[in-house]
């Protein structure tokens, strides 16, 4: 009589599943001391964005689960307001960043699609200028990142909506470039 009910919940410990993944794989180490993304708040933020993309991307395919990317985009955003006032931000100070995360999060998404639609090139511009922003990175690095992206769609193409609707997904592994020293 209440399955609505289990179906709805199943969907929500998805969420929270899908999401823990992806923030998990963010904070993946090689991240920082391999391919140079800083090891900033800003930063870790970006490189979220960035695992959100490739999954959103995956569940707003044809064959995907759009509902689904909306309960785990609402989980981010609470989890984000929940650190933010954990870090003693105010309520007023919260909605101001939440937005600006928002409109963040929208450019970066359309940056993004645009970049792997457009090739390797588009997409590395895409990440130098987002996860990038507040360093110098080789090229190396940066077609590591690029080339890591497009591991990741490749990888989540292969699994199956149910597997994610279970609350599981599959990152590749970071690739293993060595960081540059600064001159």
């Amino acid at each position: 009589m209440f399955g609505w009910l289990k179906k709805k919940d199943r969907k929500k410990t998805a969420a929270f599943e899908l999401y823990t993944a992806m923030v998990t794989q963010a904070r993946q180490p090689e991240f920082y001391t391999k391919i140079g993304v800083p090891d900033t708040m800003d930063a870790r933020f970006d490189l979220i964005l960035v695992h959100a993309f490739i999954l959103f991307r995956r569940l707003k395919a044809d064959d995907g689960d759009r509902d689904l990317a909306q309960h785990i985009f609402d989980v981010m955003f609470a989890d984000l307001d929940q650190n933010m006032r954990e870090m003693g931000v105010g309520d007023v100070g919260i909605l101001k960043r939440i937005r600006k995360m928002s409109e963040s999060y929208h450019g970066r998404i359309v940056a993004y699609e645009e970049g792997v639609q457009s090739g390797a090139a588009e997409l590395a511009a895409a990440l130098d200028r987002n996860l990038f922003a507040d360093c110098d990175v080789s090229d190396e690095q940066l077609m590591a990142m690029v080339g890591y992206v497009h591991d990741a769609l490749a990888k989540l193409e292969n699994q199956t909506i149910l597997q994610m609707q279970n609350g599981a997904v599959d990152f590749p592994e970071v690739p293993d470039v060595a960081v540059s020293d600064p001159q």
